[in-house]
């Protein structure tokens, strides 16, 4: 009986006082012990769940930084290649430029004279610098009446019997269109008159270019017959200011224009060569600036003295 109560209250005892340390919990095996356990295991998962924690928010540190770098790259490629193209495109006007030279030059079958306006530094045109009608022969006959003989349809007379000056014969004025007998009625016109050669580059030549220029007979539009009312109608000026009654002629008038320019390297201006295009569209279909150069000169011979003086002669005694 004391056996039961002693083992009664040993029982009692241990149930009802908390171990004095872990050697105790230890040599006792009740189902008690398993809460030491737990919490030791807890508190190895709260560490392994810090750990993966602090992992991952390096590994988040590390992604932000490598998207930052790729998207920066991206943004600086595309401007310099899109700012680069554009102006390479561009440059290709240079050729579009060399095209329109080369097309203009093809289609309009004529020199394209150079064009500049007419300097206001230039020196002023002085017509004694153009020595004209020369005689440079020695055979009386000066330039005006060579140009009569050369350009008459008649055989011509001379008002004396030195035969220097040219009395009659049968003209064609170009101008207007009219034929003409005598020499008395036109004029010796320098086609692109000297005042203008002197302001579209003529004003630097030396004075003997400018005496061959004013005498020239190599060309025979340089120098014409007209009739002397139109011949002093034109003046000194060009296609943008006059141009001659008969419209039949500006087709060559236009091309003899350009061709003698064209020869002695002179310009034109801008509104002179915009009159000689216009001109050029009156041209018949086919007739061409090949069709407008003329043959060589071949001078008239020299002839008898006119029936007047004759007369006159016969009729003295």
């Amino acid at each position: 009986m004391f056996r039961k109560i002693s083992i009664a209250f040993l029982l009692f005892a241990l149930t009802s006082c908390e171990p004095s340390d872990s050697s105790e919990v230890v040599e006792v095996s009740e189902p008690q012990e398993t809460p030491s356990t737990t919490t030791t295991t807890k508190k190895v998962k709260d560490t392994t769940t810090k750990s993966t924690a602090s992992t991952t928010t390096s590994s988040t540190t590390t992604s932000t930084t490598v998207p930052e770098t790729t998207t920066t790259t991206s943004t600086t490629v595309p401007p310099t290649t899109s700012t680069t193209v554009p102006p390479t495109t561009t440059t290709s006007t240079t050729t579009s430029t060399t095209t329109t030279t080369t097309t203009t030059a093809t289609t309009s079958g004529y020199p394209q004279l150079v064009i500049r306006e007419v300097g206001t530094s230039i020196p002023i045109y002085d017509r004694d610098d153009w020595s004209h009608w020369s005689d440079d022969d020695g055979d009386c006959q000066n330039i005006r009446h060579e140009v009569l003989q050369d350009e008459t349809f008649e055989t011509v007379t001379f008002t004396t019997s030195s035969n220097c000056y040219v009395d009659t014969g049968k003209w064609y004025g170009v101008y207007t269109a009219t034929y003409y007998y005598s020499a008395s009625e036109l004029d010796v016109d320098h086609f692109v008159p000297l005042k203008n050669a002197h302001d579209s580059g003529g004003y630097q030549w030396s004075l003997a270019k400018k005496k061959e220029y004013a005498n020239y007979l190599e060309d025979s539009d340089h120098l014409i017959a007209v009739q002397s009312g139109a011949n002093r109608s034109k003046g000194a000026r060009g296609p943008e200011d006059w141009k001659p009654t008969n419209k039949d002629y500006w087709c060559q008038y236009a091309y003899d224009w350009i061709r003698i320019k064209e020869t002695w390297g002179l310009t034109a201006t801008q509104a002179e060569w915009n009159a000689l295009v216009s001109m050029i569209d009156t041209c018949p279909t086919g007739y061409s600036y090949e069709d407008a150069i003329p043959e060589p000169l071949v001078t008239v011979p020299t002839t008898t003295t006119s029936t007047t003086t004759s007369t006159t002669t016969t009729t003295v005694p």
